[in-house]
């Protein structure tokens, strides 16, 4: 292995990757290897089957077959030190030696097995359906269903993943953590094949910190029946396992409209603050608050309450319907304040039922919008009187 490349470029390559492997908390070995149209394939990995590909342009002076495995953060500390000049990187025997104006620097390798297999090629000859995506969309996909997605080792690995159903009509995005549930969905979504599959919010963190450095780019989604997903970017791919299990039917825990015991239209910010105002003077360390609907009026106070002056907030709401004059609901006030903020209209509209709360944003457009998007956030309640 030996070629030659500006350090800026390379350093910029590096640095984007980093930031991913960073932010996830990653082992941050890569792998370098030169392709027959030079180019340096840049591999990290957290194992064989899960892997990031990026490439760049170099000048090779001699084409090898090698592989040179190395810290990445230690090659970002060194190249950080040049200016912007051609730098020539030739593997010797345990190091990968930097040759410039100044010197020679031998940048440590070490031998990385998670690296030798290439699940690009070994997928070819899957069954593949493919699927094209708006990286901007994409990315308020991810947005909105994996604000409360976060590791739990406690739940089955089918639940900490983000499910993706794919109709000639529609598309649904759904993720939840038991408690609450989010359904995206996307109705003016044309494709001709019919595809549902579920991948682990660990590699859907990955996919979202790719898609922030991606502008204006359509993204090519690659599906390899109850194996593997590969999504092709314009600087990166990126191959990760499925989570290979049947994801539970969402649509058994959505209720009725008929169901519904009260629905109101709120200001988003006003139940926001007001629900942050009650948790500060909260002595619940639970985060447990409750909701008391009384006509067209809504106490929320912490369900523990010693000074009602200062944990018991009262506030109006247009109603839309209601089936009983009085209600009495909790909720974690935690789980609510992360989905109120996760919105980005000024009114939601909540409906009350007898073991949870249903939030949809209210829209400006509401025609328009409706034909191109609506959310569903499903709540569980903590307790009913």
């Amino acid at each position: 292995m030996y070629f030659s490349v500006l350090s800026y470029f390379l350093l910029r390559k590096l640095h984007t990757l980093y930031k991913i492997i960073n932010i996830n908390n990653l082992s941050n070995s890569i792998t370098f290897e030169i392709s027959k149209k030079n180019q340096l394939k840049i591999i990290w990995g957290l194992d064989s089957k899960n892997l990031i590909y990026t490439y760049i342009k170099i000048n090779v002076q001699k084409y090898t077959e090698e592989k040179v495995t190395l810290s990445i953060k230690f090659m970002i500390n060194v190249l950080t030190t040049f200016s912007n000049e051609e730098l020539f990187l030739k593997k010797k025997r345990n190091t990968l030696n930097i040759y410039s104006k100044q010197g020679v620097y031998k940048i440590p390798t070490y031998f990385d097995s998670n690296h030798n297999k290439n699940i690009l090629i070994l997928c070819k000859s899957s069954f593949v359906r493919r699927i094209s995506l708006f990286s901007k969309l994409f990315l308020k996909i991810l947005n909105k269903t994996l604000f409360f997605s976060t590791r739990n080792e406690e739940l089955p690995p089918i639940l900490n993943g983000v499910f993706f159903q794919f109709f000639t009509h529609e598309a649904n995005f759904v993720s939840t953590d038991t408690y609450r549930l989010i359904k995206y969905t996307i109705n003016n979504f044309k494709t001709d094949q019919r595809i549902q599959f579920t991948i682990s919010s660990k590699y859907l963190n990955i996919v979202r910190e790719i898609l922030k450095n991606e502008k204006k780019n359509n993204i090519i989604i690659e599906y390899y029946e109850k194996k593997n997903i590969i999504f092709y970017f314009k600087n990166h791919i990126f191959s990760c396992q499925l989570i290979n299990e049947n994801y539970p039917d969402y649509r058994s825990v959505i209720p009725h409209n008929n169901q519904c015991h009260v629905s109101f239209i709120i200001n988003k910010f006003l139940l926001l603050n007001t629900i942050k105002r009650v948790s500060i003077f909260s002595k619940n360390k639970k985060n447990f608050i409750d909701f008391h609907f009384n006509h067209n009026k809504l106490k929320i106070y912490d369900q523990n309450t010693i000074d009602a002056h200062n944990s018991i907030s009262e506030i109006k709401c247009k109603v839309f319907s209601k089936k009983m004059k009085k209600m009495k609901i909790g909720f974690n006030s935690q789980f609510l304040i992360e989905i109120l903020s996760s919105l980005n209209e000024d009114f939601v509209y909540f409906e009350l039922y007898h073991k949870m709360g249903v939030l949809r944003p209210l829209y400006k457009n509401l025609y328009k919008k409706k034909k191109e998007e609506s959310i569903f956030i499903l709540i569980m309640s903590i307790i009913k009187v």
